[in-house]
């Protein structure tokens, strides 16, 4: 994909398509945003970019280094992810320092790719500052993160941080219709809408099937109603596999909370679950159910850890 290519974040690609322009690339970047707005995606852009080694427009897409980009096979870009075990430790920091100063193989550039640096711990930050003060030439540094805020101040200040934010729905609209052209546009508006415009998390519903995210929903809800508590744990742990699944799950969950107060105050509802939900609690409960699952889907946009955001959904929602 080229920067031209990617939806939404305007400002953003006009920032990144200046610096490009005119050849100053800060050795370190930051690309911050939730999970679904393409932040590797635009890692991979810049990735493409500084190993292109066409004349004109870089990156051209069509060049040796650009192609081997794009494939994920390119010798010169090298990716630590921070979702995998120790990935991002100590140690393979500093394997990573030292890597650094060796001459690129094939490229003008060698290139590191530090994805969801949220789960770097300060140790290996501080391991990291020491070459983000001197870095070596022809080396970029690119690390995605939820929030910069996870990251030292002394990170921070030695990189240029990127923001991206959620495209309109008529955009994500507009993509996933292209990626997935046999499914109804109806199913893939209201999903879009579910998914507040955010791209990735809209593709991923359509890929894995929004019905089950919905299915998991009903299901969760069904469970409240239970005298024992297991049932409800045990449905809700199904949210800790995957956290864009998790946020689908709590938006369905917040469409059927709303029915749920409709239902409570003698609105015609839809909803089968939130006609026996109102039925079997008063208001008040239901209102705080309702209010409590708005506040974990914010909770779930943080760096939460998915096991014990599970354990403490399920509490608030039988308290």
């Amino acid at each position: 994909m080229l920067l031209s290519e990617f939806a939404a974040n305007a400002e953003l690609k006009y920032e990144l398509s200046e610096i490009m322009r005119k050849n100053s690339l800060p050795h370190a970047i930051i690309i911050e945003g939730a999970e679904g707005t393409g932040k590797k995606t635009i890692a991979d852009i810049i990735a493409q970019y500084c190993v292109c080694t066409s004349d004109k427009q870089r990156p051209c897409g069509v060049c040796k280094n650009c192609v081997k980009a794009q494939d994920h096979i390119h010798p010169d870009i090298f990716y630590a992810d921070g979702q995998q075990s120790k990935a991002l430790s100590v140690d393979s920091i500093r394997t990573i320092r030292s890597s650094a100063y060796i001459v690129p193989n094939e490229a003008p550039m060698k290139v590191y790719l530090l994805l969801n640096c949220d789960k770097m711990l300060a140790p290996a930050q501080n391991a990291f500052l020491k070459i983000l003060e001197e870095p070596p030439k022809n080396v970029q540094f690119i690390m995605t993160v939820k929030s910069s805020a996870s990251l030292l101040q002394t990170v921070r200040s030695r990189s240029r941080i990127f923001s991206l934010f959620p495209a309109e729905i008529d955009d994500a609209v507009r993509i996933a219709t292209k990626s997935f052209p046999e499914r109804d546009i109806s199913e893939i508006k209201d999903i879009a809408e579910v998914c507040d415009g955010n791209i990735g998390m809209t593709l991923q519903m359509l890929e894995n099937g929004g019905q089950e995210a919905q299915k998991l929903a009903e299901e969760i809800f069904a469970s409240i109603l239970l005298p024992s508590e297991y049932p409800l744990l045990k449905s809700i742990q199904q949210l800790t596999s995957d956290r864009i699944f998790a946020a689908s799950v709590l938006d369905f969950m917040t469409e059927i909370a709303a029915e749920c107060v409709k239902a409570s105050v003698g609105a015609e509802v839809s909803s089968k679950t939130a006609i026996t939900v109102a039925e079997r609690y008063s208001k008040n409960r239901i209102f705080a159910v309702s209010e409590n699952i708005i506040y974990a889907r914010k909770v779930l946009n943080t760096n939460v850890n998915l096991n014990l955001f599970c354990t403490w959904l399920c509490s608030v929602l039988r308290s």
